[in-house]
């Protein structure tokens, strides 16, 4: 089958959905499937045994780049004859697009209200033309089928852009089980050592790359909280980001000895191994990775009922998800209770519903199938 998969940048060391793409793509290139790659830009060892095609996206258009590509990129998928076209960006047309990056209208109100997003939306030029275009994807009828990553895209939408159910379809993101799962417990006290840790310390991680929308702030109060009547409670944070707030929060408080703070790293693993608790207060996300990823090394989570991710989180069970992510006194509440009472490591991974990288891709790949013979 010759796949035509879209993606502004095609490169897995962006993480997130560029890696997922990369992922994907190489996982159906080995099955003996053709690969055609519609992008902005890539890396030669990403795309190796793929054809490529670029299409520009001109910062210089400010706003309106977006569309620019949106369309461009569309035309191109068409035009290379591929069997089937899979937008994993805001493209079209195709035969299936996938909602992995989110809908913009749930963040602008999740970050400012019903009335503030309108204002945005109203006065701010990037904000108008990514609703327009996130209308267009959704309800021109350029697809057949659209793909959610959790409850939560596909309930909003239905209920704010009117697509009917049958045409949306959910699709968990899926674990890399070689790299996480509950073995990398195994060597926590060493790797605890390592990163200057206390062997019997509680600790606390935040993970993630947009640390204002991950809820950083909100992460580091609620651990203020808990720590003040918890002695032994220890906070990391791994990831690239702007972090001297929380640090300045922590110093205030007299915790910043009882507080790491760590770039990107490889060892993302090891560090969900070594935590007692993970914790992402999410302003919104469709499904953040790192959920999944911490519930399959055996690692309760604490997030954000903004968080499509929730639909994985059995409350006390595997974890908690919040009824205010601002809530300091209910994240220190939570984690207390975490704390308290442990869950064992594999009866988190066993409530968790997780998908394996793998039958994600097949499931897509059955759901794209489907939507072009359609």
């Amino acid at each position: 089958m010759h796949i035509a998969l879209i993606r502004t940048e095609f490169k897995k060391s962006r993480g997130g959905a560029e890696a997922y793409a990369v992922q994907l793509a190489r996982y159906w290139l080995g099955q003996g499937h053709r690969i055609t790659v519609v992008c902005t830009g890539h890396d030669p060892a990403d795309s190796e045994g793929m054809e490529v095609v670029t299409v520009s996206r001109p910062k210089v258009l400010g706003p309106f780049k977006h569309n620019w590509f949106a369309k461009r990129a569309g035309i191109a998928a068409d035009e290379c004859g591929a069997d089937a076209v899979l937008a994993l960006a805001r493209a079209y047309p195709g035969d299936v697009l996938r909602l992995g990056d989110g809908l913009h209208a749930m963040l602008l109100e999740a970050r400012y209200g019903r009335q503030g997003a309108r204002l945005r939306a109203k006065f701010n030029p990037r904000h108008l033309e990514l609703l327009k275009l996130e209308r267009t994807l959704l309800k021109d009828g350029h697809f057949k089928l659209f793909i959610a990553n959790s409850e939560m895209i596909r309930d909003v939408c239905v209920a704010w852009f009117d697509v009917p159910p049958e045409q949306i379809e959910v699709i968990p993101n899926g674990v890399d089980w070689s790299r996480f799962n509950t073995e990398v417990r195994l060597g926590r006290e060493v790797f605890r050592e390592q990163v200057g840790i206390p062997k019997d310390a509680k600790l606390v991680l935040f993970s993630g790359m947009d640390f204002r929308r991950k809820g950083l702030t909100e992460a580091v109060r609620g651990f203020i909280e808990f720590a003040r009547s918890a002695p032994q409670a220890y906070f990391a944070c791994v990831g690239p980001g702007y972090t001297l707030g929380a640090e300045d929060e922590l110093a205030k408080a007299g915790l910043s000895a009882r507080a790491k703070f760590v770039g990107r790293t490889d060892d993302i693993a090891r560090w969900y191994g070594a935590a007692d608790v993970f914790l992402l207060p999410t302003l919104h996300d469709p499904s953040a990775n790192a959920v999944t990823e911490a519930l399959a090394c055996g690692t309760p989570v604490i997030t954000s009922a903004a968080n499509g991710a929730k639909q994985h989180i059995r409350d006390g069970v595997n974890g908690w998800v919040l009824a205010d992510r601002t809530d300091s006194s209910e994240i220190a509440g939570r984690i207390g209770q975490l704390i308290q009472s442990p869950p064992v490591p594999d009866a988190v991974v066993d409530a968790s519903s997780l998908l394996s990288r793998e039958v994600n891709a097949d499931r897509m790949l059955d759901a794209l199938r489907r939507a072009s013979q359609a």
